[in-house]
């Protein structure tokens, strides 16, 4: 049998043969961030936690709790939103 018998000769619109794309959903799943610190930010950062929930009479204050929470208000506050970006700009925020 030829190559031409077997189909290969032929073009295929793949365009035409494609089931109708299903219509994107909004995703509901959360997305996994990775973030690496300094070993002495981290440091604070843990006592800050520690230090909170005794305050709040709270067996303990998870630093991911703490960085969701920081996500939420660097959203809804500009006035810290424009001092994160101003210090962004400057180059922090690297390790």
């Amino acid at each position: 049998m030829t190559a031409s018998g077997r189909g290969y000769d032929r073009t295929v619109n793949r365009k035409d043969n494609q089931a109708p794309a299903a219509p994107e959903l909004p995703r509901t799943k959360p997305v996994r961030v990775t973030v690496d610190v300094r070993p002495t930010v981290h440091r604070r950062l843990k006592r800050w936690c520690n230090s909170t929930a005794a305050e709040l009479d709270m067996s303990s204050v998870d630093l991911s709790a703490l960085l969701r929470v920081l996500a939420d208000e660097v959203l809804k506050d500009e006035k810290l939103s424009d001092r994160v970006a101003k210090r962004l700009q400057a180059g922090d925020g690297k390790l």
